[in-house]
């Protein structure tokens, strides 16, 4: 493989989808925040309409849906709040960016020649091996927490 080729075939395409699971996981990680934000938010103001609804009225016969909406409301902040936890969304995120911006770097040095990429032939060899070793260290973590989820389930 060349070094066009593997620019456009292997470095761009990875960057590119480094960039794009990026961007997921930012949106899933700042929806459910926000769903988990709301519907805590919630909790306590429909509590205060327990006691009396908003004509004044204390009998609580125009209130008995509200026990029911405080309760989802925190069985839908709970499974917010575990799912995001088990996804794992913000790391993630943060994860894939790391990645796709060190990605970016090294092509932007080999490109323009700068160090370690300075060094003629054998440039292309030392990115070659930069950019896997980047890829390759980024599934190393994702296997071991693979592993460790696999582990605490048995």
């Amino acid at each position: 493989m060349n070094q066009e080729d593997y620019l456009k075939d292997r470095v761009d395409e990875q960057i590119a989808w480094y960039g794009r699971k990026s961007g997921i996981n930012k949106k899933y990680h700042l929806w459910s925040n926000g769903l988990i934000i709301t519907f805590s938010a919630l909790i306590p103001f429909f509590t205060g309409l327990i006691s009396s609804d908003c004509n004044g009225n204390t009998d609580g016969e125009n209130v008995v849906w509200l026990p029911y909406t405080i309760a989802g409301l925190g069985v839908f902040t709970a499974v917010t709040t575990g799912i995001s936890a088990l996804l794992k969304f913000q790391e993630k995120w943060a994860t894939y960016r790391l990645i796709a911006e060190a990605l970016q770097r090294e092509k932007i040095l080999f490109i323009t020649e700068t160090s370690p990429y300075d060094k003629g032939e054998a440039s292309f060899k030392l990115f070659v091996m930069n950019i896997e070793n980047l890829m390759r260290s980024e599934n190393s973590q994702w296997q071991q927490v693979v592993n460790s989820n696999e582990n605490a389930a048995q």
